[in-house]
């Protein structure tokens, strides 16, 4: 028999790959070689900069620094750290954020000769009130100042002061068009249907052409479940053929809602014809496809969605259904809602487990225990907070590698807030740990924590031990130098109390026991903070019972207990 002779591409052969195809414009297939490349080794930059380049260049930021997040958490040499954090900063001014921009420059401004502006953050900002104010004489820039000062409204939910403002737009300005959508968006935003249906006519009364009043009278029309008035709206919009993209995009919704297929279809490959890969326009451009009956073409582009952006996308819901031959399926860029609910009372019943179940479910490798997995996965890519705490709660009641890997993970996760940040690492934490090491992105900033706790840490009970806890979680969480505030806070707390040769505590000072029968564990937090952080500025007393909407009378009491005369003032 003859022998076959087989190889094995190297990660390097799958960069190039990849780096060819990308090059021709083969988005899919790129991306497909660098995760080859990933797997081979998943500490491998120069594929992890190359896929996020790739997710940087199709838009999808989130999926971009994820994977730069996940690249600094496998702790790089010095010099592609700064690689990444370069291509984080560039992510990141790319989306208008330049503060956080600067937080990465600053740390390689140095190694990339980079000279930054002294305030990168009033980039794109405000202007300052200098005391002189621009009056602005009531021509077109005039009113295309009101179209953007409402717009700022609209986003502050002040929605009857944008109306009020779009009423000084003059009925002849090329703005009014503008202005008539701000109104009906507002109008709607209310809920009050009634209101938008009249003024849409209205406004077509005096200019028919209007695309986006006819775009929210048909879905208004739709809201009140007129469908009849609603198809003949809709009648008019397809009337002319659409290339501009910016009214395609606003007709599309229209289109999708109204379920015409063979319109979806059509201009779902307009859009991506100029705007190439994104995910929902293709989500819903299969879905238009499948109920035509062209489900192996539906197929194939969902199936692309999955290759492209994998565990960002409902894209493997939809490949299932898809295998059921269902004779229509419903539109939705997200997981429907029905499919949304049996994931909660899958998870449910995880949360009511018993101990035993619960080490079933994470030590075995059975069927059941991996769909439970996926699913907890899944709940950390949702936007329901008060799951995700509840999950991390039930999952520290076990001690296994896969839930410390995986709470690990949710500290690099993007979009991390305050609360679930905090509950992560005190989960983590080991009882008697002495010092702990660990990555997370707080506020979008990527961190490499290294902390040693306070001696008595561990032993402290109730209000002193809850005000630690915050501040170690405030200062990780805030702070962009937080590994020597944290060393500046376990000194302070060492000050206080720490453990004798038995591992009993042991106060500095009589007068410190009192510390337990503090009733306001928020003012102890800000008293410890303002002694971490005095330094900073001569404020600091008056900074802090701001930020936290404290009683001066309580904070300098406190103050003086714990740190003496001085109340904080000097």
């Amino acid at each position: 028999m003859a022998q076959i002779i087989g190889f094995n591409l190297s990660k390097e052969d799958y960069l190039n790959l990849a780096e060819t195809a990308f090059k021709n414009g083969e988005t899919e297939k790129s991306i497909t070689y660098l995760d080859k490349a990933l797997a081979i080794d998943e500490r491998f930059v120069e594929a992890s900069l190359a896929l996020a380049g790739v997710y940087a260049s199709l838009g999808a930021w989130e999926i971009s620094n994820a994977t730069l997040y996940k690249a600094l958490a496998k702790h790089p040499c010095a010099d592609d750290r700064d690689r990444i954090f370069y291509q984080l900063a560039m992510n990141f001014l790319d989306v208008n954020l330049p503060d956080v921009a600067e937080y990465y420059l600053r740390d390689i401004a140095d190694a990339y000769d980079l000279q930054l502006p002294e305030d990168m953050g009033s980039m794109g900002g405000e202007p300052q009130d200098e005391g002189f104010r621009v009056v602005y004489p009531k021509g077109e820039d005039y009113y295309e100042m009101l179209i953007s000062k409402a717009y700022e409204l609209v986003r502050e939910r002040k929605l009857d002061e944008a109306i009020a403002l779009m009423d000084e737009i003059d009925p002849r300005s090329k703005s009014k068009a503008a202005a008539n959508h701000i109104v009906l968006v507002c109008l709607m935003m209310k809920n009050d249907i009634d209101s938008v249906i009249a003024n849409a006519q209205k406004m077509l009364a005096e200019d028919g052409d209007n695309l986006a009043v006819k775009c929210t009278l048909a879905t208004a029309f739709l809201m009140e479940n007129k469908m009849a008035e609603a198809y003949a709206v809709l009648d008019q919009i397809l009337e002319k053929d659409y290339t501009n993209m910016e009214e395609i995009l606003m007709i599309l919704p229209i289109l999708v809602n109204m379920e015409m297929h063979a319109q979806v279809v059509k201009y779902t490959r307009r859009v991506l014809e100029k705007l190439d890969l994104q995910p929902n326009t293709m989500i819903w451009l299969s879905q238009a496809l499948y109920n035509l009956d062209q489900k192996e073409e539906a197929r194939k582009v969902m199936l692309k969605v999955r290759t492209i952006f994998g565990e960002y996308s409902p894209a493997d819901y939809f490949l299932q259904l898809y295998k059921q031959n269902p004779d229509k399926v419903a539109y939705s860029m997200n997981l429907p809602y029905v499919e949304k609910i049996a994931r909660y009372k899958d998870l449910d019943k995880f949360l009511k487990m018993s101990p035993f179940e619960l080490q079933l479910v994470i030590f075995d490798y059975d069927e059941q225990s991996a769909h439970m997995k996926k699913l907890i996965e899944w709940a950390f890519t949702d936007d329901n907070e008060n799951l995700k705490l509840l999950l991390v709660d039930k999952l520290a009641l076990v001690n296994s590698q896969w839930v410390s890997d995986f709470l690990r993970r949710q500290l690099i996760s993007t979009d991390l807030s305050f609360d679930l940040m905090s509950r992560l690492l005190f989960c983590l934490v080991q009882e008697n740990t002495v010092r702990f090491k660990f990555d997370v992105v707080a506020q979008d900033r990527f961190k490499s924590i290294d902390m040693v706790f306070p001696n008595a840490f561990h032993k402290l009970g109730g209000i002193l031990h809850g005000a630690v806890a915050y501040c170690v979680s405030d200062i990780v969480f805030t702070d962009e130098e937080p590994n020597m505030y944290l060393a500046t806070l376990t000194n302070i707390v060492n000050s206080i109390v720490t453990l004798d040769e038995s591992g009993k505590l042991k106060y500095s000072k009589p007068a410190y026991k009192k510390i337990a029968n503090m009733r306001s564990v928020r003012t102890l937090i800000g008293v410890l903070l303002c002694k971490v952080y005095e330094d900073d500025a001569d404020d600091m007393r008056e900074q802090t019972i701001e930020r936290y909407n404290l009683n001066e009378k309580t904070f300098d009491k406190y103050y003086k207990m714990i740190f003496g005369e001085d109340d904080a003032r000097e």
